[in-house]
């Protein structure tokens, strides 16, 4: 069984965890290191009990406090402190059972990403009376001129106007905020798991991306959430049924794309290893052909199948 790191061991990754946060804020050829952010506290979370993870958030809030805006200590606390040790103490107790979803903690943190914004721009809108929303859509509208003065440089064909290009974006915001909860996720479970495995962390040589799998029968959910719009939208209610519609399509078809995707690779390298390069070559092939749609096809009917028999348990 793996022992819980001591106190004096969890503050030491906070106090490099806070350099690295100082660092991308200050230098800004290297803000990019601000995405790394929650991977040593999703460590910690696993790595270490709740009293320590209690502890350790406190200490970073208060010396991001201390050492920069408030405004800044408040985004990186909530959107990417928060999530990331999360996603740590979740990984934690998936990992410590034989039987459970190794991936959870992804589709955990998707939610978690998903509300730690939702957190935030209510308390930027009312406590620092900054609308993060608005900002946004000032930038995106920005771009749209800028794109169409270029384009209507080089042609003479009529294009969308502004306003409808930005409704469209504002509809599909929720989409949006999935896609980066999801992908981030992502990238800090398997860091973390990469850094688990040089730790000696217990036996994850089996958790790879190519072994990723959507929760339960995520076909049957989303057949289910499809009917209650369409029933929704008969019965007239006051909700934007067609945007909620829309957004479901789109989440829905960008889960069952990364799990084509983890498909793909996984029977690449099989057939690769095996030395059946006409297998793949025809795969290649079909994916050519029939794209993203395929893709996301493939991910779909794996969903059900399970043609990688990876799933701990059967979704029908």
């Amino acid at each position: 069984m793996n022992k819980d790191l001591r106190l004096s061991n969890v503050l030491l990754i906070v106090s490099l965890a806070i350099i690295l946060i100082l660092v991308g804020l200050n230098v800004s050829q290297l803000s990019l290191l601000l995405m790394l952010i929650p991977i040593p506290f999703a460590l910690i979370g696993t790595l270490s009990n709740i009293k320590n993870n209690i502890i350790s958030l406190i200490t970073t809030f208060l010396a991001l406090i201390f050492f920069t805006k408030t405004t800044y200590a408040v985004d990186i606390f909530i959107n990417s402190i928060v999530p990331g040790t999360i996603i740590g103490i979740i990984a934690k107790k998936v990992l410590s059972k034989q039987e459970s979803n190794k991936y959870e903690p992804i589709f955990v943190g998707s939610i978690i990403f998903i509300l730690s914004i939702v957190v935030h721009y209510v308390i930027s809108k009312y406590a620092f009376k900054v609308d993060i929303l608005d900002e946004l859509i000032q930038v995106f509208n920005k771009s749209i001129e800028t794109q169409k003065s270029l384009l209507q440089s080089t042609t003479n064909n009529e294009l969308l106007s502004t306003e409808n290009i930005t409704d469209t974006f504002r509809n599909i915001v929720p989409s949006i905020l999935f896609f980066r909860g999801m992908i981030l996720s992502i990238i800090i479970y398997l860091v973390e798991i990469y850094a688990l495995k040089k730790m000696k962390y217990g036996n994850l040589e089996h958790i790879k991306f190519r072994n990723f799998y959507l929760p339960g029968n995520a076909i049957l959910i989303s057949l289910v959430l499809y009917l209650l719009m369409i029933v929704l939208s008969y019965m007239k209610t006051p909700l934007y049924t067609d945007a909620i519609l829309l957004n479901l399509q789109i989440v829905f078809n960008f889960m069952f794309i990364i799990q084509g995707i983890c498909v793909s690779i996984y029977f690449i390298k099989k057939w690769l290893k095996d030395g059946i390069g006409k297998n793949v070559f025809i795969s290649a092939m079909c994916v050519g052909i029939f794209g993203v749609t395929g893709i996301s096809f493939i991910g779909m009917v794996d969903s059900i199948l399970d043609f990688r028999q990876v799933r701990v348990y059967k979704s029908i």
